[in-house]
């Protein structure tokens, strides 16, 4: 363990989300006798740890006090020392604060940051020129960083997100899956994977699929995932007589299983990074409709994997899925080429690649060879 050069990754919690699961694959995949990854949750374990402890990566929790908590990079520095962490990564804005005050405490030869998402408002510029490295997830997140904060360019670097290709493929028939989910293998689906949370805007969505059922009756619009506004979206389809054609599965760990059922897979967000749920969708073969912000057009490509609509229309909205489910050979086009994209653009392997060469390169600026 001494030659390896430790690294320590800095999130608020592992709850099932994108950041999370970047977080336990790049410590996972990386623990390799060269580099020796742990993870530090300043919140909560989440449900993801369970997995990342399953992967060999250990996961640690030093919980924060409410409001601001001036001890916590002081308690974060000691567990640094004692665990002789060479390069400490953190993800996203509180843990980018009390990590990297917490290396400097502990002399951490390589800080560095990954914003998961867009910049909506100025931050402290210190606290980003204390970091070796500042990655962006999309060059739509890099342009609104350096538009809210005096970050040196030379720091900043795109990375963008990767999924295991190899867990998706369109080998399980959809209509099986429907069959397990209790619904007609003839029923054309409208399905999405998020969080349910204000920023995904799901309310577009149901009423976008109100507006779909009006032209094909037997659709069904299925939700994964789960979240604060889980409640207030049933109760709005309720409102607009549809609830019995949308399902709230919940969260599920193997949103690889349910995928195939999907016959347009939707995002209605109105601030995106690179969702990892649109990445998968695509390399399972699947038609996209979804909004044009954020990283959603980097990687969208308008009228060949998919259909990108304004956020908050949800009329536009449903005139593109109409279009694709009326439209199977034209949605079967649209998902190969999506596939083809997330091969070439958007593989685990390059996003680890791209964050190991980082590593190494900071590193080897303090003299720390791998």
């Amino acid at each position: 363990m001494n030659n390896e050069v430790n690294i320590m990754h800095i999130v608020f919690s592992l709850e099932c989300g994108g950041l999370e699961k970047i977080a336990i694959e790049l410590s996972a995949k990386l623990n390799s006798g060269v580099f020796n990854s742990c993870i530090c949750c300043i919140d909560t374990f989440g449900e993801l740890s369970d997995e990342a402890m399953k992967r060999g990566v250990e996961v640690i929790l030093i919980k924060r006090k409410p409001g601001k908590d001036i001890t916590l990079p002081f308690r974060l520095a000691r567990l640094i020392k004692k665990k002789r962490i060479d390069l400490v990564h953190t993800h996203n804005m509180g843990p980018l604060f009390y990590g990297t005050l917490a290396g400097k405490l502990a002399g951490v030869p390589v800080i560095m940051n990954t914003r998961h998402g867009r910049e909506k408002k100025r931050r402290n510029s210190y606290i980003w020129n204390m970091n070796a490295a500042v990655i962006a997830i999309s060059e739509d997140a890099k342009k609104e960083m350096l538009k809210w904060n005096r970050i040196d360019t030379k720091k900043m670097k795109v990375i963008y997100n990767g999924i295991d290709i190899g867990r998706y493929s369109n080998r399980q028939n959809g209509s099986e899956v429907k069959n397990e989910l209790n619904i007609k293998p003839s029923t054309l689906v409208v399905g999405t994977v998020a969080r349910l949370c204000p920023e995904k805007d799901q309310f577009t969505l149901i009423g976008a699929f109100s507006k779909v059922v009006n032209k094909i009756d037997t659709a069904k619009l299925i939700f994964v995932g789960d979240g604060i506004l889980r409640e207030e979206l049933n109760s709005h389809a309720e409102k607009l007589g549809i609830s019995h054609k949308v399902m709230f599965l919940g969260f599920r760990n193997d949103i690889y299983n349910i995928l195939p059922a999907f016959d347009v897979f939707a995002l209605s967000s109105f601030t995106e990074g690179v969702s990892l749920t649109l990445l998968e969708a695509m390399a399972m073969e699947r038609p996209i409709v979804a909004t044009n912000v954020g990283g959603n057009p980097e990687v969208v490509v308008d009228g060949v994997t998919g259909f990108l609509v304004p956020p908050k229309e949800s009329q536009k909205m449903a005139d593109a899925i109409v279009k694709l489910l009326h439209n199977p050979e034209l949605a079967q086009k649209m998902g190969e080429a999506g596939r083809r994209r997330v091969e070439e653009k958007f593989s685990l392997e390059r996003m680890v690649k791209e964050y190991k060469d980082l590593y190494e390169e900071c590193l080897a600026k303090k003299g720390i060879s791998v």
